[in-house]
């Protein structure tokens, strides 16, 4: 019969008691996937207390929470989004309407942006009860209308009674854009150094000398 060598069979004791402790330490529903949002527990901690705010006795709190609530997509948070591949913004200058699905953050991505402005929906004065869903529904489309890739921030405008729904729009860089970026600011450094070192060299030729 075949002995395993006695070094390997300590090296997978270490790590099965080192697995072990970790997961009890941390429990599976908080484990966080990369790339992902949060985790289930977060997920289902921030939807509690959506809930929990729904039920304030302020109507504006009250009316965002219930806004969030119904744009709040738990797997959309538990999972990685694939990051959908940016179109290059019209040399006209004109509107660019994408077909990517537009996503919702409650804070501004890491991934590099440009800011598009803010975008609002109204729902009509005559219908009597808001439809939260048609006014995200129009909310996203408006987003599309001009090219944005993310929408952050959805929030009320005014009061509740004014049925206003507005966010930040962002458009994702494309790799074209970052690099001509970098490149601009390159080139920024490189003159600002320039310049500062043709001004130490006066300052040196014009000082007086030392005795």
């Amino acid at each position: 019969m075949h002995k395993v060598p006695e070094s390997r069979v300590r090296r997978c004791e270490e790590y099965f008691s080192s697995v072990h402790l970790w997961s009890d330490r941390m429990p599976v529903n908080m484990l966080k996937k990369k790339g992902a949002k949060m985790s289930l527990h977060e997920a289902q901690e921030r939807i509690k207390k959506l809930k929990n705010l729904m039920k304030s006795s302020n109507p504006h709190e009250s009316a965002l929470a219930e806004a969030r609530l119904k744009v709040f997509n738990i797997r959309e948070a538990r999972y990685p989004k694939r990051e959908a591949k940016p179109s290059a913004p019209p040399s006209d200058g004109g509107l660019r309407y994408t077909s990517n699905e537009i996503e919702v953050l409650d804070e501004v991505p890491e991934r590099p942006h440009h800011e598009l402005g803010m975008v609002e929906v109204e729902q009509p004065s005559d219908q009597k009860k808001i439809n939260w869903d048609a006014m995200h529904a129009d909310l996203r489309e408006r987003a599309k209308q001009i090219g944005a890739d993310v929408l952050v921030n959805i929030q009320l405008k005014g009061t509740v009674k004014q049925r206003i729904l507005c966010a930040t729009a962002l458009r994702y860089l494309t790799p074209v854009e970052i690099e001509a970026i970098k490149l601009q600011t390159k080139y920024e450094d490189d003159e600002k150094a320039y310049y500062e070192e043709q001004k130490e060299r006066r300052d040196e030729a014009n000082a007086p000398p030392i005795d």
